[in-house]
């Protein structure tokens, strides 16, 4: 903003706006946000003025102004108003519409299979038993719900594809662990995931495939059989059986650290009505093996 006025010719915020096609409230707006600060301002009226090249600027704003993007990206924008800072703007909004895009989609895909197969209010007998610490092949990321399966696929593939590489065959089917880290997860915005397969012979780690052991110690568990959605069904007969032992249990999501061992999966049907699904808590730890929860 300047004091002097400039030796150019000028538009008053009406004839802006005007030209333009933005409201004033708008102009106003801007300039007080700071993404496009009038070329003059009388000091004695407070009239602002803007030039002719700040209307061209404002075709290019015009474009970006509709995509809703965050005020920073307008006020950076505003810094480099150019075609090539708008298709930077453009990739932006092109990106975050495919994550809403998948995200809806993974919501229809949910809603669609319990349609399909709605819960009836089956119970299952709760398993208890110890499993000792076991060598497996594993691939560690963060994910949530909405990107659960994809990532939870893509990590079994990336495994399968390096233990063939290796000449070596999965001694389990696909297999998640857990952290219950809630505190951790908080920050994360997302849930820590180890996916893999147990081994009977020994592989090197290779780029982000990580080598370890299974935890062992005494595990409750069910056999789930149906769609995923309905698997947070099986937490209450967890629980359950839990206080029947006379364990002392917290009534919260992500205590234990859990196992999912899926017998039958999405790559094997497409029916969800026969995926069957081992939903496992780990109540007694013995051995940590190489996946060590952090402290909540």
């Amino acid at each position: 903003m300047s004091s002097d006025r400039p030796d150019r010719a000028l538009y008053s915020i009406g004839q802006f706006a005007k030209l333009t096609g933005f409201p004033v409230r708008t102009l106003r707006y801007y300039d007080e946000e700071d993404v496009l600060k009038p070329a003059f301002v009388d000091p004695d009226t407070g009239y602002r003025s803007y030039t002719e090249t700040q209307r061209r600027q404002m075709h290019l704003l015009a474009e970006v102004h509709i995509l809703e993007v965050p005020l920073e990206m307008l006020r950076d924008f505003m810094r480099d108003p150019t075609l090539e800072h708008q298709g930077v703007l453009y990739d932006w909004k092109i990106a975050q519409l495919k994550r809403e895009i998948e995200h809806r989609q993974h919501g229809l895909q949910s809603l669609q299979r319990k349609r399909d197969h709605p819960w009836r209010g089956q119970q299952y007998e709760v398993m208890v038993g110890h499993q000792p610490s076991r060598p497996w092949v594993s691939l560690y990321y963060v994910t949530n719900m909405s990107g659960f399966e994809a990532d939870r696929e893509q990590a079994f593939g990336t495994v399968q594809a390096y233990l063939s590489r290796h000449g070596v065959t999965p001694a389990s089917p696909p297999t998640t662990l857990s952290l219950p880290t809630k505190t951790h997860r908080d920050v994360l915005k997302g849930v820590e995931v180890y996916a893999g397969f147990e081994v009977t012979e020994p592989v090197p780690a290779e780029g982000n495939v990580l080598v370890g052991t299974t935890p062992a110690g005494q595990w409750y568990g069910v056999k789930h059989t149906g769609p995923y959605e309905h698997i947070w069904h099986v937490m209450g007969m967890l629980l359950g059986r839990m206080q029947q032992d006379g364990r002392p249990v917290q009534r919260v999501a992500g205590q234990f650290l859990t196992r999912e061992v899926f017998h039958v999966g999405p790559w094997d049907t497409p029916d969800a009505g026969q995926w069957v699904t081992d939903v496992q808590w780990l109540v007694r730890q013995d051995d940590a093996g190489t996946i060590v929860p952090r402290a909540p």
